[in-house]
């Protein structure tokens, strides 16, 4: 029960922590996850200047552009990890490799189902979706480290 109160939310958080880490750092190695992060917010903060500088409240537009943000976030940094967690204790999945690779698989997929993408990526967005990959990747490997090693808890002993 401990496991359940302490480790795993203790594991998720660090988890979340280092994925943030990672998305800079595939910010760096990436000039399209950059400009996904920089160019965006850049975008964003020019939009919404231009439209008070115009007389029109800019705050709707924000709003809309914020909730945007935190579901993307959201489906980028807590629901991959926070999902593999629960699922790999619920079966006892202990290996590194299937929690590192579910992690990195829907921290690329739910982001793209989010905005409905219906059609052939780009390679610009390719190159998004492989940085998110890598970035779930590495945040299933922390979770791992911390917790996934004893996923389940105590296994009974066989006669």
């Amino acid at each position: 029960m401990l496991r359940w109160v302490l480790l795993i939310p203790f594991a998720c958080l660090v988890a979340m922590g280092a994925a943030l880490l990672f998305l800079g750092m595939a910010s760096v190695a990436s000039p399209a996850v950059a400009l996904l992060i920089g160019g965006g917010i850049e975008r964003l903060v020019d939009l919404l200047f231009g439209l008070a500088e115009s007389g029109i409240d800019p705050a709707p537009a924000a709003q809309a552009a914020f909730t945007v943000i935190g579901q993307l976030g959201l489906a980028i940094v807590v629901v991959p990890v926070v999902l593999v967690a629960i699922g790999s204790e619920l079966f006892r999945l202990r290996s590194g490799l299937l929690q590192s690779g579910f992690t990195g698989l829907l921290a690329a997929l739910l982001p793209l189902a989010m905005l409905r993408l219906s059609r052939a990526p780009s390679h610009a967005e390719i190159q998004i979706i492989s940085g998110l990959f890598l970035v779930g990747t590495a945040t299933g490997f922390v979770y791992w480290l911390i917790a996934g090693r004893g996923a389940g808890g105590e296994r009974p002993a066989q006669p």
